[in-house]
Formats: C-alpha cells, structure tokens, sequence
C-alpha cells in the first residue's frame, strides 16, 4: 500500500490505495482500485466515530456518537439497517475514500459495508452474555440532502432522461412519481442445495437485485471414481435464507417532461425494508446504483448455436434508499431563511391585494369583466382550505374545485397553464385526449398478472389538476370523477384488484358553452352541458364573456402590443414572481389550518338560509345544496390562509359570500340579471322600444305567428337592426306579453301572468339589473 494523490474538483487530497503507475499526464491517484478492506476498515471507524460537532465541547463527546448510537438503538428494537446519509461523508477524515468508492463501485462496495456491520453488531450490540446463534443481516441505506436547484447537498438530482449509458454501475440520484407499485416477493438471499448421491451440503449466496442463482452442475462430495452424478443438487427451502423484494415504475415529474414528449419511466429495485413504503401517486427521491442486466431474471448470458449474446441490456435502478415525500414538499425545499421572510410577508396587511396582483399578470383586467373576480378564486384555489378528518372516520375535503364557463378568447387557458406553474404539484390534461382510465386509474396486466396504474388525479396528489375543453370530454368520462372531486378517493373493484387512491387534488376546468360562444338571449341552463350532479361538486362557476366594450378593447389592445413588442415589462411578473408564489403557497399550506370564527359562522349562517329561500322561489340552473355552504366556508379559509391567520373572521366570510355571489350565484341567476342590457346606449334603448311597439302593432292580441318570419319581418320592413330585432322578441317573451308555443311558433297573450292588463305595465329602465315588470300601484 501506498499514498497517492486523488484529484477532484481541483482539490488534491493525498488517500491511502494501492500503488498506481504513472500515467502518462502525471502522477493520478485512480480509487476505483481501492482494496475492499481499506474501504471495510475505514467504514467501521467512521460508523464507531463519526459525532456531532459540539461547540465548545474541544472535541468528540460521547453522547454525540450519530451512527453508533442509531445502530444499536435500530437493532434493539428488531429494525436491523443503518441510515447513512453520504453529506456526513464530507465531514470525515475518512469519508472522501468511502464517498468515491460508494459512488463509483455500489454493487461491490455495499456488500462490504455491510458485512462490516453485521461484525460491529457483535461487537456493538450484542453483549457477552447473551448467546446469539446466527448474526442478522443489517441493511445498509443511503440518504442524501437533495436540492432542486443544486445550490447545497452533495449529489444533484438526476432527471430519469439523463440517466445514460455513462453511469451504468455508478450511484445516482433520481426523483419522479411512482406509477405503479407491484405486489411484493420473497427473494432468497442464501440458498442451500444438497447432494443427492452423498448429502453433500453446499451454499451459494445470492446478490442484491435481478440475479439468479447459479448452481454448479457438479458436487465435489466425493472424489475418485466414485464420483456423483451431474446434476445431483436439491434446494432445501428450510435452510435457505429469504429477503421481501418489490419493483416500483418510477415516471420523471410532469414539470421535468419536455413539450411534445413522452414521460419516460424506469423499472426500481426495492429490498427488504424498503419494500412497501409507497403506493401509486408518490412522489419519491431514490438513491441507488443504475444498473443494466439480462432482459429476463436469470436469463442466460450466451444464447444457442445460432444465437448469440444478447447486448442490449435491462436497466433498473437498484435502490439503496428511498425518500418518500408527500404534498408540496415534495416539489419544494424551503430553507430557514426563507421561512421567516414569509411569516414577515404574511403580517403585512396589503399581502392578499399582492397575491392577487401576482395571480396570470399578464392577463388584462377590465371593470367590466370577472376576471379580477377569476384571479382572486384561483388564488383561493391554490392555498386551499383545510381538509378535516371527524372523529367517525369521515373525511371533509378542504380543495376547491373551480369552472370556467365562456367565449373562446378570454384567457380561460392562459389561466390553467398559470396555475399549473405556480401550485406546487400540478397536472394539466385537455378533456377531449383523456379518458376515465386516463384521469383516474388503469388496471395493466404483464406477464405476472394485474398491476394498478395511477392517473391524472392520483399522480396529482395534493396539488391541482387542470382540465382543459372540459365539456369536450365523454359523458361517461365525467361521470367517472364524481368521486374523485368529492370523496376525494377513487375505489378499485376490477380484475380480483380491490382497493382505493388517494385524489386529494382540486380541480380547475375551463369549458365553452354548447354553442362555442355565450348567447346573451339564451337561458344559462340551456347552454350548459353539465349535469347537476358534476356543476354542485364546483365551489365557483364564473361566466367569462367576451364584453363589447370600446374602452375595454382599447385597453386591451394596447396591453396585447405592449406585450408582444416588450414594452410592457412589469405586468409580466406581479410583485411575487412565480417561485416566490410557489414556495408561499407551499409554506401557508403547511404551517397553517385555519378555522371560521363564533361570529363569522352566524354571518354565515344567515346568508345561506336567504340564499335558500332565494332559490326556492326560482328555477335556478345551479342548484344551491349543503355543498356550496362548505365552498363557502373553503374560500373563507383559503382566505385567512394567505394571511397566517388561525381563524377566518367575519371579513373572510364576507368576501368568500361575494365571491360565490359573483360566481355561483350569478350563474344560477343569469336568466334575470341584465340580459345583454347594461351595455345598451340610448340610440340602442330607443331602437328598442321602436321594435316592440312594431312587433304590438304586426301581432294583434291572442294572434299566433312564426317567430322566424315575424324577426324577418321586423329586419326587412321596420328596417330595425338584427340584434334589436332578437333583444325585442326575447324582452316580449320574458315580460310574458309573448308565450312561446310549439312549432317555432309565438303568440300574444290578453293580459299578464299576474292578471293585470298589459296597459298597468311599464319597463323600469332606470334599472337596469332587474328587466321584469314594474307595476303600476293604483288601477289603471
């Protein structure tokens, strides 16, 4: 044994290895030849040394003793593994040589780490007293501090597209969701095979990962002449040593995956206590050696006469450890700095108007649309309510599920790709390429039967889903995330498969009404395509309509070119830019779970018991149930979460109700309130009296007439404008002066539905939010 020199990074470091020729730039010190028991003799002083830094201490204490200590607290309680993480390595006078040998050559140098601890075992743990008639196995498992942007730890996270053919047989680091999780199996580990001729025993040991056993086909019990014959073993199950064994399908992140590319996906490895520690929809962080082997466990390595070797191998990961984290901190590492400068932003009272104000900047708002309203409920859709568990068992879902209904052309998409950016966890799918399987989950058969594949949904665990041309999916696609929106649960009971995933997601959806473009004659329940069933799962419904409006097109032109020619800069990011937005959501839904407030519930309370009463005199579209209270009280939460706060005032209940009012409410409603008529000048207002006296004067009391030919007649011979000719006739219809019969046609009835004659009646156009008759109070 020699020194030599170790180059990396630019740092030389004198390690101890085996002599080394001199290559031909120099002197070089290679550690891929390091002797396993230099490697074996340096791990068992690092786990017997390795402490703490104590400040003030001088030195090593005792009590700080970190991989000591976890061995033989684990193995006392029957948990036989150690948790390395490899950033102690840096630390550590001998950690440079383990650290290179770890990351180069895992499949060799594993092994040896953990016969080592099978013998500090011994030494450790058991004492001189005690008789132990076998040494357990002790697993070794890797950790690593991990970071997204590469800014700390020791090993950056690989992206599954960049594993090649460069780091087959080294360690490395992978994060992605697990879609698939198969049913676990026994592996033996040792195997013991006897003799059949002279009961000779023999044991073979068996690697970690895809390896088959190989069995010589010749004992050499006997020698001479008196050989055995070939062939002669059989396995004895009951000597033979068995470890559990499961493969996960490990897909790359949906933020990681190219536009116009398919997610690609690896095949891992898991052993012993790793096995079982994820279901489909988890988000992972692996650590593990990249490995390619036969296609087929077992499978031999040279082929028949014709055939030869086969060299385009299987590769996997075999996994040394397994992170597996949940919700938003999974996607996200939040450092201590960074916490405290959010617990400062939360204090600060203008911090709503900022979040909204950060909601899609690039998107042009306008008093005469909602799409300051539609910012500031994706903004509660992103921070959430609190999801609560009762004492029974049952679960109330704390996500907030939001639809927008509207014309093409208002940034209904632009919205869906803004929050799949700025959540946490997102997906985003178009309704008219996903399928219920695709949403929810498949069940997959190979050849070792039926496997279980997370979708949309499932892989959305604890973030949001987008769901773009929603009214363009299959009807039986719908009806398939009932459940996911509401129980939050998608149950299994297919192919001997019974079980139930996790869907504790919201749902953003973006449709277009039946006819492509919002009709302002038509009533709202004609154009939608929902059933009441899917439209009482959303908690706000927003009507996004295109508004003719000239000083709002000139706004929003300048704001376009101003977009495109890069003048307009500062409302392309709000005050939060997107990562900033993103580490806040994650933090105010982890830290805080807000509750509504004595006195905002009564608020509440009496509101909702009006709105009933409300709607129980009208036919609306939108029916009002117990589940839009809980909306309401969802959006009040989501509201006092922005702030830190832990209790939802009357203030959040208040603007949580004209939320709804404006959503919800406003759809359900939309058959009374201003019909197409708060934009009407007083030329259109006059041109529409001049239409209906027309249409009095050409359809006499009780006459019956086609309503094609009677608009035609109003276009072609009054002269009156083709809105103004529909606005007229859809005005008649809703004041009751004209029934609608069958066969497209219209009649003109004697008196008014309330039984006083049409003379008493009179349009009361100061105001303009309610267009139904104002009676006169005296006789006429």
């Amino acid at each position: 044994m020699s020194s030599g020199i170790f180059q990396e990074d630019g740092a030389i470091r004198i390690i101890e290895g085996p002599e080394q020729p001199e290559s031909a730039g120099g002197v070089t010190g290679d550690f891929k030849e390091v002797e396993p028991s230099v490697v074996a003799s340096k791990f068992r002083r690092f786990v017997r040394e390795f402490a703490y830094n104590t400040a003030g201490a001088g030195g090593m204490n005792i009590g700080t003793l970190k991989y000591r200590e976890q061995l033989q607290q684990n193995c006392s309680k029957g948990q036989f593994f150690l948790r390395l993480n490899l950033n102690d390595l840096n630390t550590h006078e001998d950690g440079e040589v383990l650290a290179h040998a770890l990351a180069t050559r895992p499949t060799d140098m594993i092994p040896v780490c953990e016969r080592v601890l099978k013998e500090l075992y011994k030494e450790l743990v058991v004492s001189d007293d005690d008789q132990v008639a076998e040494e357990p196995n002790i697993q070794l498992m890797l950790t690593c501090d991990v970071d997204l942007e590469g800014s700390f730890g020791m090993m950056k996270p690989q992206l599954i597209r960049e594993l090649t053919s460069a780091v087959v047989e080294k360690l490395v680091v992978v994060q992605g969701i697990v879609i698939s999780v198969k049913r676990a199996r026994h592996k033996a580990k040792k195997v013991t095979l006897k003799c059949s001729a002279c009961e000779n025993i023999k044991q073979i040991f068996v690697p970690d990962g895809y390896c088959a056993a190989h069995i010589p086909s010749a004992c050499d019990g006997r020698a001479g002449l008196d050989k055995c014959p070939s062939n002669p073993w059989t396995i004895v199950d009951e000597l033979s040593e068995f470890i559990d064994d499961q493969t996960l399908k490990l897909q790359e992140l949906p933020e990681h995956v190219p536009v116009g590319e398919m997610p690609r996906s690896f095949d891992l490895h898991v052993h012993e206590y790793s096995v079982d520690k994820c279901v489909p929809g988890t988000r992972v962080s692996a650590i593990g050696c990249f490995c390619a082997t036969e296609r087929a466990v077992g499978a031999s390595m040279a082929g028949g006469q014709k055939k030869g070797t086969e060299t385009v191998k299987y590769s996997y990961i075999k996994v040394y450890g397994l992170d597996v984290s949940q919700g938003g901190k999974a996607a996200l590492d939040i450092s201590q700095e960074e916490e405290e400068r959010f617990a400062a932003m939360a204090k600060d009272p203008e911090i709503r108007d900022k979040i909204y104000a950060s909601m899609a900047p690039s998107i042009c708002a306008s008093s005469k649309d909602v799409i300051d309203d539609v910012k500031k409920a994706l903004a509660c859709l992103l921070f959430g309510g609190c999801r609560k568990r009762l004492p029974d068992g049952t679960r109330m879902r704390g996500d907030i599920n939001i639809l927008l209904l509207g014309d093409p052309g208002t940034a209904k998409s632009q919205f869906l790709k803004f929050a799949e950016k700025a959540a946490p966890i997102a997906v985003y799918t178009s309704g008219k390429g996903s399928s219920a399987a695709g949403l929810t989950a498949a069940i997959v058969r190979d050849r070792e039967g039926f496997t279980l594949e997370g979708g949309a949904m499932v892989l959305a665990d604890g973030g949001i889903v987008c769901i773009d041309e929603f009214d363009k999916m299959d009807q039986n696609d719908r009806v398939a995330i009932h459940e996911a929106m509401e129980q939050q649960t998608i149950s299994i009971a297919k192919a001997g498969i019974t079980t139930m995933l996790n869907t504790r997601c919201s749902v953003l959806a973006a449709a277009n009404p039946v006819f492509g473009t919002y009709d302002d004659l038509s009533s709202t329940g004609d154009q939608m395509d929902f059933e009441t069933t899917i439209l009482s799962r959303f908690d706000m419904m927003f009507l996004v309509k295109d508004v003719r409006d000239p000083e709002r097109d000139f706004n929003l032109c300048k704001h376009m070119i101003g977009l495109h020619s890069g003048e307009v800069t500062e409302t392309r990011e709000g005050p939060l830019n997107v990562l900033e937005l993103r580490k806040y959501i994650s933090y105010c839904r982890d830290k805080c779970e807000p509750r509504v407030s004595a006195e905002a519930a009564e608020v509440l309370k009496n509101h909702y018991v009006s709105i009933r009463q409300a709607m129980k005199q009208e036919k609306a579209t939108v029916p009002i149930t117990v589940r839009q209270l809980e909306a309401i009280i969802r959006i009040s939460e989501s509201l006092a979460k922005m702030e830190l706060r832990e209790d939802a005032d009357t203030s959040h209940v208040e603007e949580a109700l004209r939320l709804f009012t404006v959503s919800t409410l406003d759809s359900a409603n939309k058959d009374r309130s201003n019909i197409g008529m708060d934009n009407l000048t007083e030329e259109q207002k006059e041109s529409l009296q001049k239409a209906e006296e027309q249409i009095r004067r050409l359809l006499p009391r009780g006459a019956r007439r086609n309503k094609h030919q009677l608009h035609s007649q109003l276009v072609q011979s009054a002269g009156i404008d083709d809105k103004m000719a529909k606005l007229a006739i859809h005005m008649l219809i809703i004041r009751r002066e004209l029934q609608e019969k069958a066969g497209g046609t219209i009649q003109r009835v004697e008196e008014t539905a309330t039984g006083l004659p049409l003379a008493s009646c009179a349009l009361h156009w100061r105001d303009q939010q309610l267009l139904y008759p104002v009676y006169s109070a005296g006789p006429p």
